[in-house]
């Protein structure tokens, strides 16, 4: 096997630049050759270390999955690429999914057709070619399984090409998973050297020291440690100040482009009072689907409340490391714990009307430091979709916040 990895040694890494139009703005900062470049180093990758390691345990974190849904790995005869996987399914354009959560750097016409490029917190990028339609675009992020393109068909067979990279070298998917998707046990340790070559070693588990590398666009939005001990304030009340948000500065930037994965709350759901209210006082915004309905965390992160709390009823607040806090009440039944680590998406609680409520509904809020705020600056409510604006979170002497949007 470190034979097969050795092909990777003295590979020059390419730039190989391409004159088609991209017609999407972008959302994350990008360099114009990131975005149009397929091979091409990995900005902040080496930085501060002349190596890194990637084992199972990091794929993992991120997500792995295999890119196509009862897909099968095959050998045209028709084969252009000898490293990656041309993966087959039987059914009519069938949707590719990004294997591990990342952001896509590229989505653009390259020598391998309509081809997306995702990178990932773990070092590694994955690339997605030969589809009929991409459905992403360069800035977005996105979560594991999500599907980004829809495969096209060619030589009479529908089938996707799927491969890796690491700082712009090509690296087959065999060399970290079965072609079933099953990950392997190794270890892999890439270095750079001093002319810009990219070495590659495979290494048992263990007997080599890890580093996985988190790159900027994912340490800006860190600002809150999330395995601190919560106190027994913290767990017994809601409207409390988040440790360590605010010290050392009077503001805070929330870039809402780079939080990572999300979801919306009540998926399907409708406004039926929003902030403020018509008495002005209303601190978060009422949706409704239909009773005992999934109520899902909006970004990942840890609960720090979760049970009875005055008129709200059952309410579970959740706590992300972006320093933002998103409170869901008046629920039939809370499905966490205080303690429990959460993911963008996972069901926490079901819709009801315990507390002060005329009806089954989710009052979801959205705190900083403590204090409610428009959830509108997060969401737009009729079309479910995340916002992309930098928020920045000003402290006042009195407590209060302000907020600006860039």
């Amino acid at each position: 096997m470190l034979k097969r990895i050795s092909i990777l040694c003295g590979v020059l890494l390419l730039a190989l630049s391409y004159s088609f139009t991209d017609h999407h703005e972008e959302r994350v900062d990008f360099s114009r050759a990131e975005r149009r470049m397929l091979h091409i180093p990995t900005a902040g990758l080496f930085d501060g270390a002349d190596h890194f390691t990637v084992t199972p345990a990091d794929l993992k974190r991120d997500g792995w999955c295999f890119p196509v849904v009862d897909g099968v790995v095959f050998t045209p005869e028709f084969r252009h690429e000898p490293v990656g996987w041309y993966i087959m399914s039987a059914e009519e354009r069938h949707e590719v999914r990004a294997a591990m959560e990342g952001v896509v750097r590229l989505v653009r016409k390259t020598d391998l057709g309509k081809t997306v490029v995702i990178l990932h917190p773990n070092g590694l990028e994955t690339v997605y070619a030969h589809h009929a339609k991409t459905l992403v675009r360069s800035g977005d992020y996105v979560a594991a399984g999500q599907p980004v393109a829809q495969a096209d068909a060619d030589h009479g067979a529908v089938y996707t090409y799927f491969t890796m990279m690491v700082n712009g070298v090509q690296l087959s998917p065999s060399t970290f998973a079965e072609a079933d998707g099953r990950l392997k046990p190794d270890w892999l340790r890439f270095s750079l050297d001093g002319e810009g070559y990219v070495h590659a070693t495979l290494h048992r588990p263990g007997t080599i020291s890890e580093r996985a590398p988190r790159f900027e666009w994912m340490k800006a939005q860190e600002l809150v440690d999330l395995d601190r001990p919560l106190t027994a304030m913290e767990r017994q009340h809601v409207g409390v100040a988040t440790p360590g948000l605010f010290e050392n500065t009077s503001a805070v930037t929330v870039d809402l482009s780079r939080v990572g994965t999300w979801s919306y709350p009540l998926p399907g759901a409708k406004v039926i009072s929003p902030y403020g209210g018509k008495r002005k006082n209303h601190t978060g915004t009422d949706l409704k689907t239909r009773p005992k309905d999934k109520i899902r965390a909006v970004f990942d992160g840890v609960v720090r409340f979760s049970g009875k709390y005055s008129a709200y009823g059952n309410m579970v607040v959740v706590r992300h490391a972006n320093g933002l806090e998103t409170c869901y009440s008046h629920n039939a039944r809370n499905l966490v714990k205080v303690g429990d680590r959460v993911k963008a998406g996972d069901v926490i609680a079901t819709v009801g009307r315990t507390g002060r409520a005329t009806t089954e509904h989710c009052h979801f809020e959205v705190r900083v430091n403590g204090v409610p705020f428009n959830s509108n600056y997060l969401f737009d409510h009729a079309r479910h979709a995340l916002r992309s604006d930098k928020l920045t979170f000003k402290r006042k002497a009195n407590g209060a916040i302000s907020i600006q949007v860039d």
